[in-house]
């Protein structure tokens, strides 16, 4: 069998360090971006242009069964990572469950019938949404009922990896990811708007901050994969929660950057904003599972957090 990674939706933030991670333990990675090239611009151009540098990169509609079938005949891959997914207001009730179940769902069968007999294993990018809100950890064996529609496209997509993985003898894994950060993330998002307003001595509005999340740094997210990429020989099908099993209020976790930078954090104005309707107060998971099975442990978010500032 090739050394081959797929690595789909290369342009993401995650699916540009799981390229980055496959290729630095020594496989031949393929990245696969949805449209042509030259129509990324911005922060997904920046993303492809690092993945090239140490990757292939191959354009891949997952809409299109046949350019999978042919995709998947011509590379012969040992591991199938498949990250891409639509996620457009995926944090709103506005998400287009149509589109979702267009990217993140229906392409999962033509993946599989593809991969069967062929050895390759498949992991799966799930996420905490499909958990129902909670004030405890979640954990892999709960019952799921999401409080969103991308919580529902997420946790249909699971499902029918497993499915397909026992229809078709193809061993996956699901990894439900919580709140990765790091280099190059999404720049609206808060803790890169913080980053750089601390890294240039500006202040920034901000709510209370005291919501409680499960933040893991994105380089333990990859050792994460790493580890379940060496998990697949144990069983056909398993879901790891790949978190950082602890609730820390955002606002300790700001504070935390402001000290690594050096900065007062007096920039940081909590309370200057409301907070976001609808924001649970709560949300971690569990990652003892992970812990005692793939021997991963990750990092406390805010002896990492440091690391977006020099991003």
């Amino acid at each position: 069998m090739s050394n081959v990674v797929v690595v789909t939706g290369a342009s993401s933030f995650v699916g540009m360090h799981l390229a980055e991670a496959f290729a630095a333990a020594g496989q031949r990675v393929i990245g696969t971006h949805s449209r042509p090239r030259q129509l990324y611009d911005g922060i997904r151009a920046q993303r492809l242009a690092r993945v090239a540098e140490r990757a292939q990169l191959q354009m891949l509609d997952l809409r299109e069964d046949t350019a999978i079938a042919a995709f998947v005949a011509a590379v012969a891959p040992r591991l199938w990572i498949q990250h891409a997914g639509y996620a457009d207001n995926y944090a709103t009730p506005d998400y287009d469950l149509v589109a979702g179940a267009a990217v993140n769902l229906v392409p999962l069968t033509a993946i599989f019938s593809a991969l069967a007999g062929s050895g390759c294993g498949v992991i799966v990018t799930g996420s905490s949404m499909e958990y129902a809100t909670s004030d405890r950890a979640n954990r892999e064996d709960d019952a799921c009922w999401p409080d969103t529609p991308y919580g529902l496209s997420k946790l249909a997509e699971t499902l029918a990896a497993r499915q397909l993985a026992m229809r078709y003898s193809v061993p996956a894994r699901v990894a439900r990811l919580y709140i990765p950060f790091g280099p190059l993330d999404n720049p609206n998002k808060l803790l890169s708007l913080a980053a750089n307003a601390l890294a240039a001595g500006k202040p920034l509005d901000l709510s209370s901050c005291e919501q409680r999340r499960d933040f893991t740094a994105v380089e333990d997210i990859c050792a994460g994969y790493l580890a379940l990429a060496r998990d697949l020989s144990r069983t056909t099908f398993d879901i790891f929660n790949l978190c950082s099993g602890r609730a820390v209020t955002l606002k300790s976790l700001l504070l935390a950057m402001a000290k690594a930078a050096g900065r007062d954090a007096a920039l940081l104005h909590f309370g200057a904003i409301a907070m976001r309707p609808g924001e649970p107060p709560v949300s971690f998971g569990d990652n003892k599972k992970a812990g005692d099975i793939l021997r991963w442990r990750p990092q406390p978010a805010e002896e990492t957090v440091g690391e977006l500032l020099a991003a």
